[in-house]
């Protein structure tokens, strides 16, 4: 039987793609920026804390954008290893709640 008369073989499949494909676009890096944005807009006189409770979940999303995300799609977001920016951006996160919850209970301000 010549090549001509075979029948065609199977197609091959592709690797399926994924649903969010987020390469080349700092997307996680956008999320977090735009969550201090949102911060600076929420900042008045008397609703400063507001705004650093704000500030403080914007770095906790952060920190579950890098443990969540590939490195190459964490962009800005990836610093150093995975662990050392999810548990430094933590970490700055509870020490903004901490600090802002312990300047507005002591009347400092």
């Amino acid at each position: 039987m010549s090549a001509r008369h075979r029948a065609p073989a199977s197609p091959t499949r592709s690797p399926r793609k994924p649903r969010f494909d987020l390469r080349g676009a700092p997307a996680a890096a956008v999320l977090v920026l735009a969550g201090f944005g949102l911060t600076y807009a929420a900042v008045a006189p008397r609703h400063w804390l507001r705004g650093v409770l704000l500030m403080a979940l914007a770095m906790a999303i952060a920190a579950v954008l890098r443990v969540a995300l590939p490195t190459r799609q964490a962009g800005l977001l990836a610093v150093r290893s995975r662990l050392v920016d999810a548990v430094w951006y933590t970490g700055v996160s509870a020490a903004m709640v901490v600090l802002g919850l312990w300047l507005r209970a002591s009347g400092r301000t």
